[in-house]
């Protein structure tokens, strides 16, 4: 039987297509739909999604056919014909993806029939059908991606060739991983330290052009549940292979057990791992000495609960416990995963913090999550700004690390590799520091 959900933090497939294609440089959305559909997206997604701003076609500003009770009833493909022609006419743009609301694909608009129509008259048109009754967001992220990647072919009649070192990068959803862009940056950083070049897709530096390039990477990386299908396509389409990663690597040891797997399957100089090896043992050795006084000091070594999304849950749970002496008490992932992969999921949980008697639990809805995190008595939360309320009803500090984040701009910062562990340590030390110096912890003060 169906649940209701209270504080759902995953939207519906429309709004992930549509987050999805504004992460892209050059791509202009065309939504087809009711007026609130574009802007629901800002405020419920963008604004809570560490304040990211609507960007070029983004928020009021997303080209849309606004279509009303006229349009329901009697159809609206003309509506939409008229706002593609007037889009193409006013926003300059490499490519226009219409995505249609509900509404309008409930009603059968011939959207494909329009979408051929632009096209016929040279105009760069594509068509991802992630109505929002198709799913939630990793749906829509999922059809976005395959949609496009489907259709540019449309456009490009380039060699199908294979790049040497070239890999694509699945899995991290724009907007609903806060910290979307920081992890693609320090992907790409990770993987050119050994002579790779990485395709995230996504953010600073890509545009159409490195999606043209998706047929021809040598491997596809996929950091979360959401990006295997698409790499399932790659694979039957055009023969890449794909690797999955058990979670965003954080800290030295996993990163470097990930580039270890990845030299397997896509392999480069030993010399050149071993070069990176000495480099980041010798960086993060640098900075855990000038941190030591202050763990020891405050009290960092907690009893946690992490709360947020698979791929990030997992990564930041094994680095937590083996590098930084946390307890992972409860790990509550809040995507939807299919019941054939939950088991996975806690077997791998159970294997990153093997000497600890973890609750691993798959879960939506606050009052559950809260009802979690207070039985388990935990002493430090890392999860949404929706556990602010039980953070402040057992008195432990909270670092925001997943959608959706209200309290804190977040443009490249990141949690993952090499740098991005540091980080975390500065901002976990922080926060725990910063609640204890407020008074907070009685015994403190």
């Amino acid at each position: 039987m169906a649940q209701a959900i209270e504080n759902s933090r995953n939207h519906c497939a429309f709004i992930g297509a549509l987050q999805t294609v504004q992460a892209i440089d050059g791509v202009a959305p065309i939504v087809h739909s009711t007026a609130g559909c574009a802007v629901q997206q800002y405020f419920g997604g963008n604004k809570v999604s560490g304040w990211r701003g609507s960007g070029y076609v983004g928020g009021g500003a997303a080209p849309s056919s606004n279509v009303i009770e006229k349009q329901i009833v009697f159809g609206g493909s003309s509506r939409l014909r008229e706002q593609i022609k007037n889009t193409v006419k006013v926003v300059k743009a490499e490519l226009y993806t219409v995505l249609p609301g509900c509404a309008t694909e409930l009603v059968g608009d011939d959207i494909p029939a329009m979408v051929k129509e632009a096209q016929e008259q040279g105009f760069p048109v594509i068509y991802i059908a992630a109505p929002g009754f198709k799913g939630d967001i990793h749906n829509g992220y999922e059809l976005a991606v395959k949609g496009i990647i489907e259709q540019l072919t449309h456009f490009s009649s380039g060699t199908r060739d294979k790049i040497s070192g070239l890999v694509n990068v699945l899995g991290i959803i724009p907007g609903q991983d806060v910290f979307w862009q920081g992890h693609l940056l320090e992907l790409q950083s990770i993987l050119a330290k050994v002579g790779l070049a990485a395709n995230t897709l996504f953010g600073l530096g890509q545009s159409i052009k490195t999606w043209q390039q998706v047929p021809q990477a040598e491997l596809n990386l996929v950091f979360s549940p959401w990006g295997v299908k698409i790499a399932q396509y790659l694979e039957d389409k055009f023969g890449t292979p794909y690797l999955v990663v058990d979670g965003l690597p954080a800290g030295v040891d996993d990163t470097l057990q990930f580039l270890r797997k990845l030299q397997i399957r896509l392999p480069f100089a030993d010399e050149e791992l071993a070069a990176v090896q000495r480099l980041e043992e010798q960086r993060w050795a640098y900075y855990v000495e000038q941190i030591a006084d202050v763990y020891y000091e405050h009290n960092l070594q907690k009893e946690v609960a992490l709360v947020g999304e698979t791929g990030l849950i997992l990564g930041l749970a094994g680095f937590l416990s083996a590098s930084f002496g946390l307890i992972p008490k409860v790990l509550v992932m809040t995507d939807p995963l299919p019941e054939s992969a939950k088991a996975a999921v806690t077997a791998k949980s159970k294997q990153l913090i093997a000497d600890y008697a973890t609750e691993v639990a798959f879960e939506e809805d606050q009052e559950r999550i809260n009802d979690i995190i207070r039985r388990n008595g935990v002493e430090l939360l890392l999860a949404s700004s929706l556990e602010q309320e039980i953070a402040a009803e057992l008195n432990i500090p909270l670092l925001p690390i997943a959608f959706p984040v209200t309290n804190a701009v977040i443009l490249q910062k990141s949690y993952i590799g090499f740098k991005g562990a540091i980080t975390l340590l500065e901002d976990l030390s922080s926060c725990i520091v910063a609640w204890r110096e407020e008074g907070k912890d009685a015994d403190y003060a």
